[in-house]
Parts: C-alpha cells; structure tokens; sequence
C-alpha cells in the first residue's frame, strides 16, 4: 500500500510543484477573501459540522467554495495540486504524501479525535475466519481502509486476513454490504444503525471502542494558502468553534443537520442516539485535536499495520500546531490541551 500510494503522490507533488495557487493569492490582496474548501467522503449526519464550519467561515466574511469529493485520493490531489485550498479528511494520507513525494501541505487542526467506524459484517463472519473475506474499501490508505486495520488487529485478529476491495465511500459501502457484495463494511456509525436493521448482518468492531483516542479526520491545508496568516487563523477558529458548536448542542446539531438535508435518512430517535454515541465518545476535536499526546498516539497505531513510515518526517513538515495553540491561549487554556 505503502509503494502503490509513494507512487501516486510524487506524481502529482511534482506537478504541483509549478503551480501557484491563485486562490490563496486573491485572499491575500482581497477584502472578502475566498476559501475552496473540500471534503472528502459522503454527505451523512456525521458530517454536519464541516457543513457548519463552511457556515461559520461565511459568517465571519469569507467567501466559502465548498465542495465534496467521494474519493479521499482525489480530494488530497486537488489540494496538493494546489486546485483547493483546504481539505477535511485521512490524516495518514497526508502524511504519506509528504513523507513520499515532498507534497507541500500540512495538519493544521483536527475534528474527528475518536473514529465513529464500526466495522459491519455478516453474521458468519469472527476474528478467527477473516482470511479470505471481502472487506469494503473507499481507497487504499483513506480513513476507512486504516482504520479497519487497526481496530481488527487492536481486537486480536489479523489485519491482513481480509481481502480488501475498493467499493467507494460510505455510502457505496453500505449499499455493498447491505447487498451481499461483501463480508464486511466499515461505516459510520450513523449509517451503521441502517445496516443493522438488517437480521442478517452485525457489529463485528466498534472502532472508538477498539482503538479509543484516534485522529479519524482533520484539516489538511495547501502550504501556499497558509502564507495568508490571518486568513488561517480565522479559518482555524471557525473549524474549532464548529467542533466546540457540534459537542455542545444536541438538538441545535440535529436541526442543522436536517436543515440541510444531512439526516441520512434517520429517524428522530436514531439522530439522539447517534449525538449521544459521539458525545460520549469524545469524537468532536473541541481543543483542535492535534495535541502532541493524540498526535503520538495516531503515529503508534499506524505504525503497528505498518500504514505509515517509521520514523515519520519531522512534524514540522506535516504539522503545523500555532493556529490551534493561538486559539487556546486566546481561550484562557493551555496551547498543548487536548
């Protein structure tokens, strides 16, 4: 996965390396700066907080191209390419792009602390019988494909049991599995309770459970867009007042979510249910998520399937903290909280 993804990114770092990103440029010199921001993955009510941070950003005067891209390869090469500006989503995909192809981004704030996958299966399906088993994936190294790897070896099984398929998003995934296409699909969790309506399928891993503390998503920025300081540091206090918005307002989250279509087809109680799994969990990144305690311990989990290099790249490379230290210092709380 390692060789194939090396690969891909030094492709595309290469053909950025030439490009300027006008976009960044215009921001700079321009009294309504404008923001091409991206996701990654499926519209579901776990996204309704980066819908929120695009809100809050246009709130706050900026001017919000806010796109989402199934494929999390094809999100990060737009924002490497220097096409967008930022992009929410797989952190290890990221940093294997630097570590790889020199790609010219960076971490700059994380919102999923906790991973919300659950591991979806049909019922034959155990620890002990992966080899062999389909297992859906969006792409190799996205958050999914990662994720599922840790949480089976975390449970004790083999992670390189399964045979990993590539399906697409989340929602293709569900669909795959709900189908009978595949043995075992990492969702969601709100897509899961859909699933598991379903007599013949069940929960095979609970990832927040297995795993506990895991950078599942964050903000990925093009290193050009960040020469705009103060447009950063606006942009990075709207993501964490998003996540801060998000673990706080139960039903003000399930209103915006509905309000724009992101209910994933859940019932009311289904909504509750899944608001609660997140607060008790701690999913949302309410102090910026990238502290150095999570950052360590999202190195250490990859490292055991082997997902990314060891040793990384200097942090500085990858990582760039001072936004999210800003924002808690101006909040009365240490720059290093978690």
């Amino acid at each position: 996965m390692l060789m194939a993804l090396a690969a891909l990114v030094t492709v595309v770092a290469t053909s950025a390396s030439a490009r300027t990103d006008q976009v960044g440029a215009r921001a700079s010199g321009s009294a309504t700066p404008t923001v091409n921001l991206i996701e990654a993955g499926d519209v579901d009510f776990s996204s309704a907080d980066v819908a929120y941070f695009a809100e809050l950003m246009k709130k706050n005067g900026i001017d919000v191209n806010f796109k989402l891209i199934s494929s999390a390869s094809t999100a990060l090469r737009t924002v490497i390419a220097g096409q967008a500006d930022l992009f929410v989503g797989s952190l290890p995909t990221a940093i294997l792009a630097v570590a790889n192809g020199g790609a010219k981004i960076k971490i700059i704030a994380a919102n999923d602390q906790v991973s919300d996958y659950v591991l979806v299966a049909k019922n034959d399906v155990t620890l002990q019988n992966l080899s062999g088993k389909t297992l859906a994936i969006d792409t190799p190294g996205s958050a999914g494909h990662v994720i599922s790897k840790i949480s089976i070896q975390k449970a004790g099984g083999d992670p390189d049991a399964p045979r990993y398929v590539t399906i697409g998003g989340s929602s293709a995934r569900l669909t795959a599995i709900l189908g009978g296409r595949v043995d075992i699909a990492p969702i969601h969790y709100p897509l899961a309770l859909t699933a598991l309506e379903n007599p013949n399928l069940k929960v095979l891993i609970d990832a927040s459970k297995s795993i506990g503390p895991y950078l599942q998503s964050g903000l990925i920025a093009n290193d050009n867009f960040l020469n705009n300081k103060a447009l950063t540091q606006k942009v990075v206090n709207a993501f964490i007042n998003a996540q801060r918005w998000a673990a706080s307002n139960k039903f003000g989250y399930i209103n915006f979510a509905n309000s724009n279509k992101m209910g994933g087809g859940l019932n009311g109680a289904q909504q509750s249910k899944v608001w609660d799994y997140y607060k008790n969990a701690g999913f949302f990144g309410v102090n910026g998520g990238i502290c150095f305690d999570h950052i360590t311990q999202f190195a250490k989990l990859n490292w055991t399937i082997g997902s990314l290099p060891k040793p990384l790249p200097d942090r500085k490379n990858w990582l760039d903290d001072t936004y999210v230290k800003t924002y808690l210092k101006a909040h009365k709380q240490k720059p290093g909280a978690c």
